[in-house]
């Protein structure tokens, strides 16, 4: 985006690949590697790079202002006052996701949205394959933690927890730990028959790949036990799509 507009961009998938390679490299690329992280032994890997990177420069330097740097044998984007999602995102977890506030979690909790450069696959790249694959498992695990941490930051029982849970069991439906804190939260809630109807469900789920309930049945008891008193209340929506 630049004031707003989305930047056009060529369709080219590997132009878009090598965009977000450059975008997280933490330090200048060779072009050997780019070549051989994208080209699977084309006619001209060098050529199609060169093309590649012309195009991005077009696209994203400005007037006064290289974002795509090129020096001897290496590429790099220059990101300078650019904003990058998944770039604020590693950075806050190198800074450890355990010392931010509860504010900057939520913040933080927006820039995920799907999978990391979710729809593209680039083929013939089985180099960049194989990154991509490691980059949206990092990121998913990174977002649970997120989810995880809020969780843990929120007042009991607050109703902005069920949304944070929901998403945190849509990234890791076998997490047990991802369940307990749902049938936490509606046991403090006084929802105990919404968590009785949850955990037929997740025994449903763990059974269907052969997994140990016993765990989350035996946690759901001690929830229940500890929370016996608690007053019902309303909840929005379902507690377990």
């Amino acid at each position: 985006m630049r004031d707003d507009v989305p930047v056009a961009l060529p369709s080219s998938r590997k132009l878009r690949a090598l965009l977000a390679y450059l975008a997280l490299a933490p330090r200048p690329v060779s072009r050997s590697r780019l070549c051989e992280l994208l080209w699977d032994v084309p006619n001209d890997p060098r050529g199609e790079l060169r093309w590649c990177l012309s195009k991005l420069r077009a696209a994203l330097d400005e007037p006064g202002l290289r974002r795509i740097e090129t020096e001897g044998d290496t590429a790099a984007l220059r990101l300078g006052d650019m904003s990058v999602d998944a770039v604020v995102a590693a950075a806050a977890v190198a800074e450890g996701i355990e010392t931010l506030s509860l504010d900057r979690l939520r913040a933080l909790a927006q820039l995920f949205a799907g999978d990391f450069l979710d729809g593209l696959e680039v083929d013939r790249s089985p180099h960049f394959g194989s990154w991509l694959t490691a980059q949206r498992r990092r990121f998913s695990a990174s977002h649970v933690a997120v989810l995880e941490h809020i969780i843990d930051l929120l007042p009991r029982g607050a109703d902005e927890a069920g949304a944070y849970i929901d998403k945190w069991l849509e990234l890791a439906p076998f997490d047990g730990r991802a369940h307990v804190a749902l049938l936490e939260n509606l046991a403090r809630r006084g929802q105990f028959g919404a968590g009785e109807e949850h955990l037929v469900t997740a025994a449903e789920l763990f059974h269907s790949e052969e997994l140990d309930f016993t765990p989350l049945r035996e946690a759901w008891q001690e929830i229940r036990a500890r929370n016996a008193g608690a007053t019902p209340c309303a909840r929005s929506g379902p507690p377990f799509p």
